[in-house]
């Protein structure tokens, strides 16, 4: 075997050939030449002796830490254009994509609208040969269709997933999140089967639980009770609980859930185009479209239909468990089965009248129809039986609760000639879109998830503060968090440049000072006007990789946990790892690698030094703030950090947190004896202070 004077011999042969190649291609080093080294230091030396692991990255690494080398640049780096900027939503459907285009469908598009990847999972008896665990399948712009074929075949409306079949489905959503990228997800459940696996998965990933409650599924045709002793324990687990109408609302207040209605794609009724796809049928058309199912009184529609034989009935949707041969007798009904969704508008052009003919049962009562909001997306005269969630509208509608009422208010709305009517219904419809809804349920997300403030002090240095900012706000994958920036009278245009910014985006807000106040006080000021549940002092002079807020609020869940620090380019401690990157370009692909590989990962640390230190509210109410004595700066990390201890909180590094730090940007303008000075200054106080002798920071 070879000695270990001889393996150091070898390595760092090794080592300097490397860097011989770095240099030849003038320090850009190729990404897949990136890769190898993370793969080899970062994954091989897992399995290796600490020892060896040390002396690996100490003689083989050819990229030594590079502190101040990298150019600051006009623009963040750019991401992946796969990559979204904000949470992604996992959808635990209950419908197929390609099923009538309704409620499911309809959100998830305007979230994706609204810059979401969606991932839209489906159940497949099988999948193509060749396909793994999954296909996924681009549908739209951020919208993915996931087909699944797991090893137990299950039907989603029996409210049981076979406990194998649950394991499966984690693993499959891990190899769902490498594939695409994802950090941040929020699982969206529309059918209560689905709990258990959406629970595992909040436990695992950190994704919050978000109910869609579209029904009163406890009598509807064809739901098996397993689903709704299911749904009782989903409405309690949820973060959110969206439901569609007021009756639902009512059920289950006792969890305080969200009103998100039933609405139309107003641009789109308005905007399609027409196209007479009924021919010389003979009017006046009284129309329908949507399921013919349990829920449609058959009975009615044919006794309206033979009291009105000069009307022509249209019917446009599929037939679901009921039987309509009484309605295909009549010469002046037309069931038209299912049409395409673009045809819709179309279709609702040529209609005199629109009706609503339901059952009104426990079913019903409770639902808050799409059709009425589609119908009145061109003003259309609508008649409709009593159904409680419509009563709301009961002044643009006509009501009729029997067959001759029926027909009776189907007269009225043919001969209605009211422009100022119709144009109250489409003012309602314009009100009442998908987009609305979405926006709405966006809200209720970001408030269950813990509010953020990120202090950030400037200086001077107005191209990195707005190089910094600008990151935040690209990678901060975290839906609910404010950016307080405190600026020490700097005099470079930076206060007009973070008015203008707050002017632009209402989640900053911006403190000027008139006198440098220093960074412990400027932090203070900042802590004092936040208003998270944790905070971040982050330096103006960072680049945060994407999705680094969530990161490090995942290990802030840990009561023990007090600060967590990043992983950096650039410190004077153990939080400096070497980078392999020369241009801020290169950034984010490493960091995507580097903490993908210590996913979960911390250490205790004995400093966390305040270029990236979160801490939750109630721990910064057990330590306190920053010490103001530590005039300009300097050391009022190392007094912070002891005190965390002090207080019984540990003080980590998270491995799976990355900025960027350009470093010293406002104390490198400082000249030499007064950095010199001030440094001496501070190191006498806190040692002074503790009574203890400070002793230098040391790295990997």
């Amino acid at each position: 075997m070879l000695g270990f004077a001889a393996v150091k011999g070898v390595l760092r042969k090794a080592r300097n050939g490397m860097r011989n190649a770095v240099a030849s291609v003038r320090g850009r080093v190729r990404p897949a030449y990136a890769r190898m080294y993370s793969r080899v230091v970062i994954g091989v030396g897992r399995r290796l002796p600490q020892s060896l692991k040390n002396l690996i990255k100490r003689l083989w690494n050819p990229w030594p830490a590079r502190q101040n080398i990298i150019d600051i640049p006009a623009v963040a780096p750019a991401l992946d254009p796969r990559e979204s900027t904000t949470y992604d939503v996992v959808c635990f459907s209950i419908i197929d994509w390609s099923f009538r285009w309704q409620r499911p469908q309809q959100l998830m598009s305007k979230l994706a609208d609204a810059g979401h990847r969606i991932f839209f999972l489906e159940i497949a008896s099988f999948l193509p040969p060749g396909a793994r665990t999954f296909e996924a399948t681009p549908l739209r712009p951020n919208v993915w269709e996931i087909r699944l074929a797991p090893p137990v075949q299950f039907d989603v409306y029996s409210g049981a997933i076979p406990p194998q079949t649950a394991e499966w489905f984690l693993r499959m959503l891990d190899e769902l999140r490498c594939e695409f990228g994802i950090v941040a997800a929020v699982s969206i459940v529309q059918i209560a089967t689905w709990t258990r696996v959406a629970e595992a998965a909040r436990a695992r990933f950190g994704w919050k639980l978000v109910y869609d409650c579209m029904d009163e599924w406890k009598s509807f045709p064809g739901m098996k009770t397993a689903v709704t002793r299911e749904e009782e324990r989903l409405v309690e687990q949820a973060d959110v609980v969206a439901v569609s109408g007021t009756r639902l609302l009512e059920k289950w207040k006792r969890v305080r859930p969200v009103l998100v209605r039933n609405a139309a794609d107003f641009e789109f009724y308005q905007s399609a185009p027409r196209e007479n796809l009924l021919g010389n049928v003979r009017r006046p058309i009284v129309g329908y479209f949507g399921a013919i199912a349990q829920w449609l009184d058959v009975r009615l529609v044919r006794r309206v239909a033979v009291e009105r034989p000069d009307y022509t009935f249209v019917l446009i949707g599929g037939v679901f468990d009921v039987n309509v041969a009484a309605l295909e007798k009549l010469p002046n009904v037309r069931l038209l089965g299912q049409q395409p969704y673009a045809h819709m508008p179309s279709y609702l052009a040529s209609f005199d009248a629109c009706m609503i003919p339901f059952v009104v049962d426990e079913v019903t009562a409770a639902t808050d129809p799409v059709k009425f909001y589609e119908y009145v997306s061109l003003g259309k005269p609508v008649v409709a039986t009593p159904m409680p969630e419509l009563e709301s509208y009961r002044e643009l509608l006509y009501f009729a609760a029997t067959p001759s009422e029926f027909a009776t208010q189907l007269d009225v709305a043919v001969r209605e000639n009211d422009p100022e009517l119709v144009a109250r219904r489409v003012a309602l419809a314009r009100e009442n879109t998908w987009t609305a809804r979405a926006a709405t349920l966006r809200d209720r997300i970001r408030d269950a998830h813990a509010k953020v403030s990120i202090i950030v002090v400037t200086y001077f240095n107005r191209e990195l503060t707005r190089l910094c900012l600008d990151a935040v706000f690209r990678t901060t994958l975290h839906p609910n968090f404010e950016v307080i920036v405190v600026d020490n009278a700097s005099t470079d245009g930076t206060p007009e440049m973070l008015e203008e910014i707050a002017r632009q985006d209402d989640r900053v807000r911006v403190i000027l000072n008139r006198t440098n106040l220093g960074f412990a006080a400027a932090n203070n000021q900042g802590i004092r006007a936040a208003t998270g549940d944790a905070l971040v002092l982050l330096n103006n002079d960072t680049v945060p990789a994407r999705g680094w807020l969530m990161r490090m609020l995942r290990h802030l869940q840990d009561p023990k946990i007090g600060l967590v620090v990043a992983v950096t380019n650039f410190s004077g401690n153990e939080s400096r790892i070497a980078v392999p990157y020369t241009t801020l370009d290169g950034m984010p692909a490493f960091a995507e690698e580097y903490v993908r590989a210590n996913a979960g990962k911390v250490f205790d640390i004995h400093v966390a030094a305040m270029y990236c230190v979160g801490l939750r509210r109630d721990a910064y109410e057990v330590i306190g703030p920053l010490d103001e004595e530590f005039t300009v700066g300097m050391f009022e990390d190392d007094d912070y950090s002891h005190r965390a201890r002090l207080a019984g909180l540990r003080v980590v590094c998270a491995e799976d947190v990355f900025v960027h730090h350009f470093g010293q940007a406002s104390f490198g303008k400082l000249p030499k004896e007064e950095y010199d000075a001030i440094w001496r200054r501070n190191q006498q106080y806190y040692e002074r202070k503790w009574g203890m002798k400070w002793h230098p920071h040391v790295g990997r």
